[in-house]
């Protein structure tokens, strides 16, 4: 089994790009419900040729601007969390990848069964795990000691079959 350590700092760039990308995945499938409900009632506004329907086009995009806005409250919320854990202190994370993966924060350390990892998606400057339990697990492309990110990455491919 290959091994991994990947050591970075969650500063507020990372924070926001992991949990904007886990509420961006949370919403995929309603963001596209809203775009095809959009186009559904222009069609039909035209069709009937009743435009007094395009108010309805005002629905889907309340919807949208809610995840829009549920998204922004979300990392606004984990930005406040993290400040008030570690003020006085950094937060920095050293996660091992074997067997399982071992993460080790300056709040202790916990295991992750290869098994409880639901998915993963790849972002500019990060690969995100999504952990059953609505959790994620941030790697920074950069931030790799032993072994590569592309290597990772085929190991996460490998492991998501």
């Amino acid at each position: 089994m290959p091994h991994f350590v990947n050591e970075y700092e969650y500063t507020p760039d990372i924070l926001e790009e992991s949990v904007g990308a886990w509420w961006d995945c949370k919403f995929r499938d309603g963001y596209r419900s809203m775009l095809v409900g959009f186009i559904l009632i222009a069609a039909l506004a035209i069709v009937m040729k009743r435009p007094v329907l395009l108010l309805a086009e005002l629905a889907p995009l309340f919807v949208i601007a809610l995840f829009k806005f549920k998204k922004k409250k979300a990392i606004q919320i984990e930005r406040e969390r993290v400040d008030i854990l570690f003020r006085s202190s950094g937060l920095s994370y050293r996660v091992e990848v074997g067997g399982d993966i071992s993460v080790t924060s300056s709040k202790g350390s916990n295991h992750i069964r290869f098994s409880d990892v639901e998915n993963y998606i790849e972002t500019k400057n990060l690969i995100i795990l999504f952990v059953k339990g609505s959790m994620t697990l941030a790697f920074d492309k950069n931030g790799f000691r032993e072994g590569t990110k592309e290597d990772f990455l085929s190991l996460l491919a490998d492991k998501m079959k």
